[in-house]
């Protein structure tokens, strides 16, 4: 994977944008093989992949929190608390959490193995983002969790549902599938959360450009364990 941009000064929001853009991370996720292996690859190594997910889910919500906490007064603060709101659902039973061990289980993961992981040293990975967000500054944390998660978490959730749907094993049992997950965090309103994510973004750095280094350090951050987070997953599955 080309970490080129990891290394490039970026002075304007406009070479932020442009890093960050979309089509090109997930032109770069699926040719890393992170995306186009789940096109073939068999239920049980789908079900270990989705079942490290939930573990990612789990910390960002939380993490959430946080940033919503060390936001000034303002736009920004209802916003992330909105998102929040919706990530944790009106009911338990709507938190997305839940939402994805509903398509974990309806793809034959075991119910009572949810909270275990196999892969401690992606915990660690979750577990050093969470102490980012308390120690570092509040728009390291945009980058990191407002921009690393809420809008490239969902650039690789599009690509890598393109090529689960077109899974062999996934067609024949689709209908026995719980895709509400998927349907939220792939349709219109996680596409509304990144453009706002990204509207907040810019009117906080027109407000005040010097926070621009913050932003693109946490991002980069982000972007480097997430890259971490799959790879783990991949090396062990993905081969």
């Amino acid at each position: 994977m080309d970490n080129s941009n990891r290394t490039q000064p970026i002075s304007t929001a406009t070479e932020f944008w442009e890093i960050t853009d979309s089509a090109k991370l997930e032109a770069e996720y699926d040719a890393a093989n992170y995306v186009a292996y789940l096109e073939t690859a068999p239920i049980s190594a789908l079900i270990h992949i989705f079942h490290e997910y939930r573990f990612f889910i789990k910390y960002f919500i939380s993490d959430l929190g946080i940033l919503q906490f060390k936001a000034p007064f303002g736009k920004f603060k209802c916003m992330i608390a909105q998102i929040a709101v919706d990530e944790l659902g009106q009911k338990p039973e709507d938190c997305h959490l839940n939402l994805w061990d509903n398509f974990l289980v309806s793809l034959g993961d075991d119910p009572t193995y949810l909270d275990n992981t196999e892969f401690p040293e992606n915990i660690e990975l979750l577990e050093k983002l969470s102490d980012w967000m308390l120690e570092r500054s509040f728009m390291f944390g945009v980058g990191l969790r407002g921009m690393g998660a809420e809008c490239l978490c969902q650039i690789y959730l599009s690509a890598a549902y393109k090529r689960l749907r077109l899974n062999p094993a996934i067609i024949a049992k689709k209908s026995e599938i719980d895709w509400l997950f998927w349907d939220i965090h792939t349709g219109e309103e996680d596409k509304v959360h990144g453009r706002m994510v990204r509207n907040a973004i810019d009117e906080m750095l027109q407000k005040n450009p010097s926070q621009l280094p913050d932003l693109v350090d946490g991002y980069q951050q982000a972007k480097q364990n997430w890259d971490s987070f799959w790879g783990n997953l991949h090396k062990k599955f993905g081969n």
